[in-house]
């Protein structure tokens, strides 16, 4: 895990104010309008989730 090698093709958000998440712009874009949570796994560390206070879609 760490910083992807194509940066620009993720988004990277905060979390808890020194946590870095990058997720791939594509799965972004497939959410639906309006869906504010996102669910991804992160292998030997379990289910975690974004939630998004501002949805702009």
């Amino acid at each position: 895990m760490g910083k992807p090698e194509n940066e620009e093709n993720f988004e990277v958000f905060t979390v808890d104010g020194d946590i870095k998440v990058y997720v791939k712009k594509e799965l972004l874009e497939a959410m639906e309008a309006g869906e504010k949570v996102f669910r991804f796994l992160i292998p030997e560390y379990g289910w975690h989730y974004l939630v998004f206070l501002n949805n702009e879609k």
